[in-house]
């Protein structure tokens, strides 16, 4: 006698909740997703078909019990990076103080593998996002905004909406370097950067202007990659108006700056002053020790979590909360300073 296998029951779909609750399926995913424009009692009818046919996505149930996960997501976008690095650690252990799990993601700055990130995770059980975007302009960040998880963007603002977001002081940052540099007496300060499509950096370039401006100083900004840094500081270098001093407006920049100057035989600080944007432990080791802006990596992602957490348990709503932390100058030798000294 052959036995049968029964097949497994077919998983409802959004669309057969929507047919047994005799709505659209839009109606369903704002229902489930605790929209507050939906009547209370098509609410009613389409948790009724949710429970019947025991759809049960993540959200739904969440919804439906009341409760939620216990988890956020963070996307950043290199986790070599050591500053990263120290801000999702910081986000992980406020977290964990708070009780909640933290789903760490690194999108190598690329913003399809981060839009994919954040399909992934809103899909599944984190009741918010933190998020180190791949590039503030890109289009599919309005529609994540607006959607129905909580986000809290760090160190980036996204461009052209408002949200909630943690940033630090990097326009006012950068001339607290540039006037130290200016108060050396250097008269010829470049700014060298990299990734200068980035908000931070470009906020950095405009202090660093600004600056010279005041002081009646000629501005110049060079542009690097790891492939062209020995073609253009060595041209820069050689012509007769070499800069006296560089200002470099991120990690990336300072240590492709340090390693190339030293390919070239020129000295910091004798032939080239240098105050970098950014701070890592081992800038101290180095010989010169590097004089740099610091930000407060650790404080940055404990507030973005406390400011994310306040979001998931508050209710709904259209304000944003736009938080600036401070910065601080750590002045060693590569300016030409002959010590170290926090400002």
């Amino acid at each position: 006698m052959r036995v049968r296998k029964s097949l497994p029951k077919k998983k409802a779909t959004l669309e057969d909740v929507a047919r047994a609750a005799g709505v659209g399926p839009m109606t369903v995913s704002r229902t489930i997703n605790g929209h507050p424009y939906v009547a209370t009692e098509t609410a009613k009818r389409v948790l009724a078909a949710v429970r019947q046919l025991g759809y049960r996505p993540n959200h739904a149930a969440r919804v439906l019990t009341g409760q939620l996960s216990k988890t956020i997501g963070l996307i950043v976008p290199d986790l070599a990076d050591s500053f990263f690095s120290i801000v999702s650690h910081a986000v992980q252990e406020a977290a964990r103080e708070a009780g909640y799990i933290a789903w760490l993601a690194a999108s190598n700055g690329d913003p399809s593998i981060e839009e994919a990130q954040i399909e992934e995770m809103t899909h599944h059980p984190v009741d918010g996002i933190l998020l180190v975007p791949a590039n503030s302009q890109s289009k599919y960040l309005k529609a994540v905004v607006s959607g129905s998880t909580p986000l809290v963007t760090i160190d980036r603002p996204i461009d052209g909406v408002l949200t909630d977001s943690v940033e630090v002081e990097n326009r006012a940052g950068a001339r607290i370097a540039v006037e130290h540099l200016i108060g050396h007496g250097y008269k010829k300060i470049a700014c060298v950067v990299m990734n200068s499509h980035l908000q931070p950096v470009k906020q950095r370039i405009a202090g660093y202007e600004e600056c010279l401006r005041h002081a009646n100083l000629s501005r110049r900004k060079v542009v690097l990659s790891d492939q062209n840094a020995q073609e253009v500081l060595s041209k820069l270098f050689a012509s007769p108006d070499r800069p006296d001093a560089l200002f470099t407006a991120n990690n990336s920049s300072t240590i492709c700056v340090i390693k190339t100057l030293r390919s070239l035989k020129i000295k910091v600080p004798r032939d080239v002053a240098l105050i970098g944007f950014d701070d890592v432990d081992f800038y101290t080791l180095l010989n010169p020790p590097v004089t740099t802006i610091r930000q407060p990596a650790v404080e940055l992602g404990r507030t973005s979590t406390r400011l994310l957490l306040q979001k998931i348990k508050s209710m709904p709503s259209t304000s944003s909360a736009r938080t600036v932390l401070p910065v601080t100058l750590m002045i060693r030798e590569s300016c030409g300073c002959k010590q170290e000294v926090t400002t």
